[in-house]
């Protein structure tokens, strides 16, 4: 089995990443933290970095794999700079230190409709991010590009709550055309995550939200 290595690990489906990779799927779990959190399972560690500069461990083998997970909003932020600080330049950060580390897959959360062209800021940046990452060229690459994400935050996001609340209620309206953007719930995305980071497929692909719903149902 590989080991696993977790960045964003505290946020909506990093949790749910940290305890879906049990002891009987991965050898060991490294959880990319800035600062310490209680571990689930005896085989979850911990590698505390605040990213200035970043350096990961060396890989003990050619299956092990990062995910990705880290994210936030602009609102959330505080404005588009902050934002693109850790949607793009965290992010890059992490694969630039995977690589130099020896790993040779990566797996990353993205949005649905991602495009570095896109009018809309938080999809150009995320579009700009995945174009750095297929330019490092790992062995394997997975961009996973959820729609709105439904489960339990720690923090209050207005339009995954309402998307939250239609969803509940009005599931139909996620139907032909419109199925492309049906809210997709976090630990279904981490659940696409882990099998796509051990399941050994080389090259870049992408995993839109469609696709992501398609395969858990």
């Amino acid at each position: 089995m590989a080991n696993i290595l977790i960045a964003g690990a505290t946020g909506l489906i990093g949790s749910h990443l940290v305890q879906q990779l049990a002891p009987d799927r991965v050898d060991e779990v490294l959880l990319l933290v800035r600062r310490p959190i209680a571990p689930l399972h005896a085989h979850h560690h911990q590698w505390v970095s605040d990213f200035m500069p970043l350096a990961l461990p060396p890989v003990s083998d050619n299956a092990d794999a990062v995910i990705c997970a880290l994210g936030t909003t602009i609102k959330q932020a505080g404005s588009r700079e902050a934002f693109a600080e850790v949607d793009f330049g965290r992010v890059l950060d992490l694969a630039r230190a995977a690589k130099q580390a020896g790993y040779r897959r990566f797996v990353v959360v993205s949005s649905l409709g991602a495009d570095a062209d896109a009018g809309n800021f938080y999809l150009a940046t995320k579009g700009r991010m995945e174009a750095a990452l297929v330019a490092l060229q790992f062995d394997s690459l997975t961009i996973v590009q959820p729609s709105l994400l439904l489960g339990k935050r720690s923090t209050f996001r207005l339009g995954e709550r309402i998307a939250q609340v239609l969803f509940s209620g009005l599931s139909f309206v996620f139907i032909g055309p419109l199925r492309t953007y049906r809210p997709v719930h976090a630990e279904d995305v981490a659940s696409v995550l882990i099998r796509v980071a051990l399941d050994g497929q080389l090259g870049c692909r992408r995993i839109p939200s469609k696709q992501l719903i398609a395969a858990v149902s």
